[in-house]
């Protein structure tokens, strides 16, 4: 059976849209991208003659009745105006993290997309990724016996503090308004999380914004020597439960001058030490009770930066008339957890969560290489 591609258009051209591109454009057989636009029009330009598809107004991409799926990649701020406008139209819609800022935003976003009966869900998606959904697999294998404890330490220097990328004509979303590191990072690490021990119960922690005031620094800048304002939460330390069981550790700051990722899973049996979760296939290893640390063999399909996965995975469910494994639900969680770190810093008190989700169903351990793996998002 030759299932009809999904036509697809992308709204915004920035730094992002370009491995969403390439893998949309060519890599999987269900998406026929169309159309890309940007408010700045040299931008969606450049993207559209690169990739040989159209460029579009967002009106033109919203009037178009032969388009289903649009990609929301615009800066963080904008994702909520963006993602209402897109299901208003009546089309299903995949959004960079997050999907809005406050709670209230996704609940207005879940209600329009009830009305509407589209499909609605956000990034990230690389937890359908070999590293990730193997790591799942040694888990329900019970490989460490049962998770006890969860550790995640995330820091991550963002490119304002260089003072070669301290760019005017760039945006840096990661300063601005619900585009800080928990956001931004934490996400992964939440999505990774979630998709093998569900939903979290409470939450507790601290949240601040340091250095809240800084100059930029590149000498050739416009606006060198002069103050910008850091508008979101830049760091957090935070302890959660989640309803399976397993307490974490979860700890993430983009004021340090490092890279860095501690993600591990302690068990009875035995410690999983995940790869970075903003990667697809990174390694990952395994250190058995009085053994030694070993790498773990990948058992699972898409090891390779496929940032869109999640968008395809939707237009496989719309074609063979399934749920897509991120959910609204998901996302919807990730939100919430991360506000509740942030209330519990104000209040100084537990935080118990209200939102749900159902666990995605996993990715097929029947490995298909090349065009075939493809596949693997056909199988549920």
């Amino acid at each position: 059976m030759i299932f009809k591609p999904v036509k697809t258009a992308v709204i915004g051209a920035g730094m992002i849209s370009d491995i969403y591109l390439e893998n949309l454009k060519n890599r999987f057989s269900i998406i026929e991208l169309v159309g890309i636009s940007d408010i700045v029009e040299e931008k969606a330009k450049a993207q559209a003659e690169k990739y040989n598809i159209k460029q579009m107004t967002n009106e033109e991409i919203l009037n178009d009745k032969e388009i289903e799926l649009v990609l929301n990649l615009t800066y963080a701020s904008a994702h909520y105006e963006v993602n209402k406008q897109i299901i208003s139209a009546g089309k299903h819609c995949y959004s960079e993290k997050m999907m809005c800022i406050t709670m209230d935003e996704a609940d207005k976003i879940n209600e329009l997309r009830k009305k509407h009966n589209v499909m609605f869900a956000s990034a990230p998606d690389t937890f359908l990724g070999a590293s990730q959904q193997t790591a799942r697999y040694i888990i329900e294998k019970g490989l460490i016996g049962n998770v006890i404890q969860i550790i995640v330490n995330r820091p991550r220097g963002y490119h304002m503090i260089k003072s070669s990328e301290d760019d005017a004509k760039r945006r840096y979303s990661v300063m601005c308004e619900g585009g800080g590191i928990p956001y931004d990072m934490g996400g992964y690490h939440l999505h990774a999380l979630f998709n093998i021990f569900g939903p979290v119960e409470s939450v507790c922690g601290y949240a601040t914004t340091t250095k809240a005031q800084r100059p930029y620094l590149n000498p050739r800048h416009e606006l060198f020597n002069e103050n910008f304002f850091v508008n979101t939460i830049n760091t957090v330390c935070a302890s959660m439960k989640f309803k399976s069981g397993p307490f974490c550790s979860f700890n993430t700051c983009s004021d340090f001058r490092i890279n860095g990722n501690l993600f591990e899973l302690h068990g009875t049996e035995g410690t999983l030490y995940l790869a970075d979760p903003n990667n697809f296939g990174d390694k990952i290893y395994i250190e058995k009770n009085e053994g030694e640390k070993l790498e773990f063999p990948i058992s699972h399909p898409f090891k390779e930066n496929l940032r869109g996965i999640g968008a395809v995975d939707m237009a496989w469910a719309l074609r063979c008339k399934r749920k897509p494994r991120i959910s609204f639900e998901i996302g919807y969680h990730a939100l919430e957890v991360i506000n509740a770190i942030i209330e519990s810093s104000i209040t100084r008190k537990f935080v118990e969560l209200n939102t749900d989700f159902e666990i995605p169903a996993p990715i097929s351990t029947e490995y298909y290489s090349g065009a075939s793996e493809e596949r693997s998002l056909f199988l549920y």
